[in-house]
C-alpha cells in the first residue's frame, strides 16, 4: 500500500489520525444510536422477515440454494442497504457540524440519491473483486483508495465518475492509514459479532431455537451496517480537512 508517487501519493498531504477518526465514528454513532439504528434495524427488515418465514424449510434442506425469493430479496435488501448509506452519510455530516437530522430528513436525502449510490457500489464491487482476483494486494489498495467514494458522491455530487476521482485524490498521502482504519473497524465489529454470536449459540443449545439465531444476525448486521456508513463519513470529513484545509461548516454547506 505505497503513498509514492508510483501509487498515485501525495506527500504533502496532512496526516489523519487513525484513532481520532474511530473513536469519532462510534461516539457519533452511539450518540445517534436511536435514529441511526431503528433507519438501519427497517431497512434489513426484509431478510429477516424472509429468514423467519423460511427457517423451517432452511433447516430441512427443504429451500432451493437460489429461490426466487431469496434473489426478491436480495435485490431488496441491497436497494434498502444502500439507502441507508446515503441517508447516515447526510446525517453524520449534519451531527459534525452540531446540527443532528431528524430521520424523516435523512431518509428523504438516502432516497434522492439512492441509485447513484447503489450503481457507485456495484461498480466498486466489480473493480475490488478483479483486484483480487488478479492478486490480494491490488484488491487491498482498490478497497482503500475507493473507500469514501459513497461520502463523496453524497456530500459533493460530483457525478459517478467524479465520486471515484474525488475518492482517488482524498486518500492520496493517507492510504496506509486509511487501510488501518478499515482493519480496526472490520475487527471490532467482527470481535462483536462473535461474542454476541456466541451468547445466542449458547442459547441455542439450551433450547433457544433458530429464530433468535436469526434475529442476532440481524441486529448485528444492521448495525454493523450502520457503523461502517458513519465511519465512512467521518473519514471522508477528517480527509478533507487534512486534504484541502476546509472546515466542517464548508463541507456540510452543500446540504444548507
Amino acid at each position: 500500500m505505497s503513498d509514492s508517487s508510483t501509487a498515485g501519493g501525495d506527500a504533502s498531504a496532512v496526516a489523519i489520525s487513525i484513532g481520532a477518526v474511530v473513536k469519532r465514528s462510534f461516539a457519533i454513532f452511539f450518540a445517534n444510536l436511536v435514529p441511526f439504528g431503528i433507519l438501519a434495524l427497517i431497512l434489513h427488515l426484509p431478510g429477516l422477515l424472509y429468514n423467519l418465514a423460511t427457517i423451517d424449510e432452511a433447516m430441512g434442506g427443504l429451500e432451493p440454494t437460489f429461490s426466487t425469493g431469496q434473489i426478491i430479496v436480495s435485490l431488496l435488501s441491497l436497494v434498502l442497504g444502500y439507502l441507508l448509506i446515503g441517508a447516515l452519510v447526510y446525517g453524520t455530516v449534519a451531527q459534525l457540524r452540531g446540527q443532528p437530522a431528524g430521520m424523516g430528513l435523512i431518509i428523504s436525502k438516502g432516497l434522492s440519491m439512492v441509485l447513484p449510490v447503489i450503481v457507485i457500489a456495484i461498480a466498486v464491487s466489480i473493480i475490488t473483486a478483479i483486484g483480487f482476483v488478479l492478486f490480494i494486494v491490488p484488491g487491498v489498495f482498490l478497497v482503500v483508495v475507493y473507500a469514501v467514494v459513497v461520502p463523496a458522491y453524497v456530500v459533493e455530487r460530483p457525478g459517478i465518475v467524479g465520486a471515484f476521482k474525488r475518492s482517488w485524490e482524498l486518500t492520496k498521502g493517507n492510504r496506509w492509514r486509511v487501510l488501518g482504519i478499515l482493519v480496526i473497524f472490520v475487527v471490532i465489529l467482527l470481535v462483536v459479532g462473535a461474542l454476541v454470536g456466541g451468547v445466542a449459540g449458547v442459547t441455542i443449545a439450551f433450547g433457544g431455537g433458530f429464530s433468535l439465531l436469526a434475529l442476532v444476525n440481524y441486529v448485528v448486521g444492521a448495525l454493523s451496517a450502520a457503523v461502517m456508513s458513519v465511519g465512512a463519513a467521518v473519514l471522508y470529513h477528517d480527509l478533507r480537512i487534512a486534504k484541502e484545509g476546509v472546515s466542517t461548516d464548508q463541507i456540510a454547506a452543500v446540504f444548507d
